[in-house]
């Protein structure tokens, strides 16, 4: 799903959603893979496979003998996950394809100590939950509706999954933003919480919750969350802009600012225009105008902004 919160250039992200541009032969290839593990495989798992940016993702079911194959995945950088049938993601990592066939091995992390369990980002109870039929039904159900762009109509569907499944974490997840797009922040941050409360490690629900956060302008907890969203997802240009901006609206260090800005701007062109600020404030006129005219090649002609910052560039360089 593309749900965009406009205001601060942040798309909040659905299962489908992966945060980098994938690279490489658009036209695909096969890719075969193995998930090993000390314990027995939990049945019901899938592997997906997103080029990062492409908004494109390749699902493949797990066999009982742990092997996996994509049809067709093009060459470059994808973020890769292993769901479990709860939804629970239980492995994700970036790779990078390069050729045909080119082979995968999966080592999934041992089931939790009971000692440990309060700390880990997948509970035994997770491993093994099962998604009711009915609740599956209604999850996509509200995919459909999402993908149509009637928010109103897919928030209900994930209202039923979670009705008949409270355990199903990505419709949480997906609820939150339906919740987004209705303009609903509050209900969306409870659901994103929800979803943490059962995955804390959820991929898309703690990033979705920083968003939303800094969007009803609650800072300092925007801020907490990025950090927690970025040992998940450390590259994640959304993320580095929202942990920028709520330092700097709760006053924190402009260093750490700037270093976050700098490694959201590939993918926040807005990014340049707050660097900007920050380095004029500072005298160092030259690198603000770099970053000025950086956004100028990235925006469209169109862009509002254009004439606003040309203006600002002939001002610093008077």
């Amino acid at each position: 799903m593309k749900r965009w919160l406009c205001s601060i250039g942040i798309g909040v992200l659905g299962v489908a959603a992966v945060f980098a541009q994938a690279l490489g032969n658009p036209r695909g290839f096969p890719v075969r893979g193995e998930i090993s593990s000390s314990t027995r495989v939990v049945g019901g798992l899938t592997v997906e496979m997103t080029g990062d940016g492409m908004g494109t993702t390749e699902a493949a079911n797990v066999n009982a003998d742990g092997t996996f194959e994509f049809r067709s995945v093009s060459s470059g950088a994808h973020q890769l996950r292993v769901i479990g049938s709860g939804g629970a993601v239980l492995y994700q990592d970036t790779v990078f394809i390069s050729s045909a066939n080119q082979p995968l091995s999966i080592r999934l992390a041992d089931p939790p100590n009971a000692s440990r369990s309060a700390d880990s980002t997948i509970s035994l109870r997770q491993l093994n939950h099962k998604i009711p039929p009915a609740a599956q039904k209604a999850y996509e159900k509200g995919e459909q509706a999402a993908a149509r762009k009637n928010h109103l109509q897919a928030a209900e569907a994930f209202r039923e999954a979670i009705a008949i499944d409270p355990e199903l974490v990505d419709a949480y997840n997906e609820l939150g933003a339906s919740e987004v797009a209705l303009g609903d922040l509050p209900h969306a941050a409870e659901h994103f919480q929800k979803a943490i409360d059962l995955v804390p490690e959820h991929p898309l629900a703690l990033p979705n919750l920083s968003i939303v956060l800094a969007k009803m302008r609650r800072f300092h907890d925007a801020g907490a969350t990025a950090r927690r969203a970025l040992k998940v997802a450390p590259g994640s240009c959304q993320v580095h802009y929202i942990l920028a901006l709520s330092l700097l609206m709760e006053n924190g260090d402009s260093d750490e600012a700037l270093d976050h800005l700098q490694r959201s701007a590939a993918e926040v062109p807005k990014a340049h225009l707050v660097m900007a600020d920050l380095l004029s404030e500072r005298g160092q006129r030259q690198d603000a105008v770099r970053h000025l005219q950086e956004y100028l090649h990235d925006a469209s002609p169109s862009d509002s902004e254009r004439t606003k910052v040309e203006a600002r560039i002939a001002q610093l360089q008077q």
